[in-house]
């Protein structure tokens, strides 16, 4: 038995993998402290975790993220919402969250931290900063991989110019990017710094998965672009599995997903759902005719649907995917990280529109790898939506590549790699 103290930012997406974690540690008889934002405490402590509230900057509502970050609402997509985001919602917290683990980390020096990527709480002492280090520090990324290559970019393999090998087009490439984002990495860097750290500080898509002593990535090597140069401290341990709630019941309809039409599902994920109009309404409208069963996981109240539901389609504001995935064999998303692998751990192509956050490099990891389509876009048309079911559905390699990912998610265990890698020895 450890202890363990599992830190997220308090962003629904960042925090939900780590409370999974956290409850999967308590039930393997680990004693565990969850750090987090204030509004997850009740899921924490259901979780069997003790819970520690951050505070200050590094606690917020990303629910009401505009009212909390009034400026972001003016960025535009891109580079320049990425460096706010980088600088603000992850870097501000810092001194915070390095104040508060190094309180839990006096009361018992022996204690593993597992920390989400974005949670930079670390960092300093990390960076050289004075401080206690845990027995080990562990960092779960539960985004794609970012990282510096020169085998790819984050968005994958850069076009190569003529004389110009693979190899260095994606040295510039990255370069680029990074150039694009050093307003981020200064403003972290002088946090940091501030707090007694004296070692370089990389850019935050390199730095969240090579500061940390081990880097547990929640994917498998099949969905991501290979990079020969990895450090040694990255871990690929899989997605964790999709949660199977006990207080939920099938609806009536249930059995119709065992007959013989093709089970579309569609869904805006949890947070991203603000405006059904962008993806859960053009796919209603656009398979309304079609010879499919559509079904829309809201992830809210069915009544904010802004378009009627045609016959073909159940809606429900919650449906397990656990249950869900296994019977469909199409999943629409607008590029969720965690559900697009759970569609394909399932078996299940993927139809992807999502324009911001970590959405396009999930997209281009799909199509790079033939797994389904990416429609380039968080505002698809009926239409648009339509010819892509038809042409996934009708695609025959998707399917074989789908199957041959699909056994290679199988071969993973996400939950008991941590716990092996939590109890090692630092080397």
């Amino acid at each position: 038995m450890t202890s363990t103290i599992i830190a997220a930012p308090p962003i629904s997406g960042e925090t939900a993998p780590m409370l999974q974690i956290a409850a999967g540690l308590a039930g393997r008889g680990h004693r565990v402290t969850f750090v987090g934002g204030s509004r997850f405490a009740a899921q924490a402590e259901a979780a069997g975790a003790t819970f520690v509230p951050l505070a200050g900057a590094a606690d917020y509502d990303d629910r009401r993220i505009d009212e909390a970050f009034p400026d972001r609402a003016r960025t535009q997509p891109g580079p320049e919402q990425l460096n706010f985001d980088f600088a603000h919602l992850s870097g501000d917290g810092i001194p915070a969250q390095h104040d508060l683990l190094q309180h839990l980390l006096r009361a018992d020096p022996d204690q593993v931290v597992i920390t989400n990527s974005t949670f930079l709480g670390m960092w300093p002492v990390a960076l050289g900063a004075s401080g206690i280090r845990p027995r080990r520090w562990i960092a779960v990324g539960a985004n794609p991989l970012g990282m510096s290559s020169g085998d790819t970019t984050p968005f994958g393999p850069a076009p190569v110019e003529p004389g110009m090998s693979a190899k260095t087009a994606n040295l510039a490439a990255n370069a680029a990017l990074q150039e694009a984002l050093r307003p981020s990495r200064e403003h972290i860097e002088r946090i940091v710094r501030s707090l007694g750290a004296t070692g370089d500080v990389p850019g935050f898509m390199d730095g969240v998965a090579t500061v940390p002593e081990v880097f547990c990535a929640l994917t498998v090597p099949g969905f991501e672009f290979p990079r020969s140069d990895a450090p040694d401290s990255l871990r690929f341990v899989g997605p964790l599995p999709a949660p199977s709630p006990t207080d939920w019941s099938e609806p009536a309809w249930w059995p119709e997903l065992d007959t013989d039409r093709p089970v579309v599902v569609v869904t805006q994920g949890t947070l991203a759902n603000r405006d059904l109009g962008e993806l859960v309404g053009p796919a209603l409208t656009g398979l309304g005719q079609a010879g499919v069963l559509v079904v829309a996981a809201l992830g809210r109240d069915v009544a904010a649907l802004p378009v009627q539901v045609p016959a073909n389609a159940r809606v429900e504001s919650f449906i397990p995917f656990g249950a869900l995935l296994p019977k469909a064999d199409l999943f629409i998303t607008n590029g969720g990280f965690g559900a697009t692998q759970q569609a394909l751990a399932a078996g299940v192509p993927v139809v992807i529109a999502g324009a911001t956050e970590d959405k396009p490099l999930v997209a281009a990891r799909v199509a790079q790898h033939g797994l389904g389509v990416d429609l380039r876009t968080s505002t698809p048309t009926p239409a648009q939506i339509a010819d892509a079911v038809a042409a996934v559905l009708g695609d025959a390699e998707i399917k074989s590549n789908v199957e041959r990912i699909a056994e290679v998610y199988a071969e993973y265990d996400a939950m008991t790699a941590i716990e092996q890698i939590a109890a090692q020895e630092r080397s």
